[in-house]
């Protein structure tokens, strides 16, 4: 299965890599191909993406959180690593009521007029609803290698909000809409060209979210699906022969997200392929250094 999951993932980075190469070719020209509108009556589904796509990363942090207490609390018999473990579940568990109640409120405000109370109402319910899941999916797993592999992927997304973040505020790409509400194409911007130049030259004309298009936050939030779905069957065991099954049905909810943020010019074809790389990328990084961990550990007691 562990074989089968890494030609799966080396087959998504493919497809990625080759709409990359499209994207960087003709990613103006997508871009406007795909375009539908940024209000509801124009694009509805553009919009529910918005606010939807993030689930996997976002409130995936509050289901891995749980686990994590609660397998640390019965498998860690080391009382300072078992405090470490718990700690970490709980941030994650604040990072989850942060960035999902803060993406309902904020994401498309223009759009959808969501009141506060409403959209922390809403976020805490599902956050907590994933927490319950997490903990108690976590009591009935037999997997003895679940708490590794529930690291490993809190890792990934951690590792991956804060590769998009940093690249974000270094490139500084201008939005596809905002190029059209400037109806300027000269302010478009290949993916690996900065935008900064011109976030400086039109000060506090501009809103700084509209040069945050690469790469998409959404797109690679929404590519961590591919992870955590299949995890799942490590939780209920019905669900093992499903693995390539929930793989699949992560990486179309993925595509349904990446195109979402091109229907409402929030993003290019690069924004999104890329985003998701990076992604994948970082589930690679966060192998790596464990595979090089446990082979000095066991070098060390060996």
């Amino acid at each position: 299965m562990q074989k089968q999951s890494h030609i799966s993932i080396s087959i998504a980075a493919v497809i990625l890599l080759s709409l990359t190469v499209c994207g960087s070719i003709w990613d103006l020209q997508i871009a406007k191909a795909l375009y539908i509108g940024q209000s509801p009556s124009e694009n509805i589904f553009g919009i529910i993406f918005s606010y939807i796509g993030i689930i996997p990363t976002f409130v995936g942090w509050s289901f891995l959180g749980a686990s994590i207490f609660y397998l640390s609390k019965k498998q860690i018999e080391n009382p300072r690593k078992r405090r470490w473990l718990m700690a970490f579940a709980v941030l994650l568990f604040v990072l989850s009521f942060f960035y999902f109640c803060n993406t309902i409120y904020l994401s498309n405000s223009n759009a959808f007029k969501v009141h506060f109370a409403v959209a922390y109402s809403i976020g805490i319910t599902v956050i907590c609803v994933a927490a319950y899941l997490g903990y108690k999916l976590s009591e009935k797993s037999d997997d003895s290698e679940l708490l590794s592999k529930v690291l490993t992927l809190a890792a990934v997304s951690l590792l991956t909000l804060l590769i998009i973040s940093a690249t974000k505020e270094l490139m500084s790409r201008p939005r596809y809409r905002f190029v059209l509400a400037m109806d300027n194409f000269d302010y478009f911007r290949n993916w690996w060209q900065s935008g900064r130049a011109i976030k400086a030259s039109l000060g506090a004309k501009i809103v700084t979210d509209e040069f945050a298009s690469f790469p998409s936050g959404h797109s690679a939030y929404s590519m961590f699906a591919i992870f955590i779905f299949p995890i799942l069957a490590d939780y209920v065991s019905a669900f093992k022969k499903f693995k390539p099954l929930l793989f699949a049905l992560g990486f179309v909810w993925w595509a349904l997200t990446a195109f979402s943020r091109l229907s409402i010019g929030a993003h290019y074809l690069t924004d999104v392929t890329i985003a998701g790389m990076v992604t994948i990328l970082s589930y690679g990084i966060v192998s790596l250094v464990k595979r090089i961990y446990l082979k000095r550990k066991s070098m060390r007691f060996g």
